[in-house]
This record gives structure tokens, C-alpha cells and sequence, in this order.
């Protein structure tokens, strides 16, 4: 994915809002492709807030599918968590 990859997202108003991509990935476990993205806003610990979706490959429209599982949400977890570490290695 190219650096500064961003998608745009409509909310409940009808608006479109703009996230930066984080983390692109296709799980072996289920061949679901995953987004994680944010729009920059931390949380009140300052850690910036992430979201999660499936990127639906097989609909003619452009779809992010919510993350439904807890296993789902480990998997994305442990890589986030694994990239962070990563990161603070290299420093």
C-alpha cells in the first residue's frame, strides 16, 4: 500500500470524512482483507484511536464490512501491537 494511503468514508450524516490508512492485511485464517485506519483523534490516554473494517473485493461497490468477532479483533490486535514493538525497536 502506498505511504500516505488514504480512504474516505461516508458517516451516519450523510458526510464524507477522510482516514489515513495504518494497516492493510488479507488473513489466512478466513482470506478476509482488512483495513485499519484513523482520523488522527487520540483517546483520553493520548493514544491516537484506531477502527477496523473488511474490505469487501467481491461487490461491485466499494464496501467496509464491520469486524464481528472477537477473533477477528485479536488478530488485528496482536499485529498492531507486534508493529508497535517493531517500531519501537528501530529507534
Amino acid at each position: 500500500m502506498e505511504e500516505d494511503s488514504k480512504i474516505y468514508l461516508i458517516d451516519e450524516n450523510g458526510k464524507s470524512k477522510e482516514y489515513k490508512v495504518l494497516l492493510t492485511f488479507t488473513a489466512k485464517e478466513n482470506n478476509n482483507f482488512y483495513v485499519v485506519y484513523t482520523d488522527g483523534s487520540l483517546d483520553e490516554d493520548g493514544y491516537v484511536i484506531t477502527y477496523a473494517g473488511i474490505y469487501d473485493k467481491k461487490n461491485d461497490k466499494k464496501v467496509l464490512l464491520p469486524v464481528e468477532t472477537d477473533a477477528e479483533w485479536e488478530l488485528i490486535d496482536h499485529l498492531l501491537t507486534k508493529l508497535d514493538e517493531e517500531g519501537k525497536n528501530e529507534n
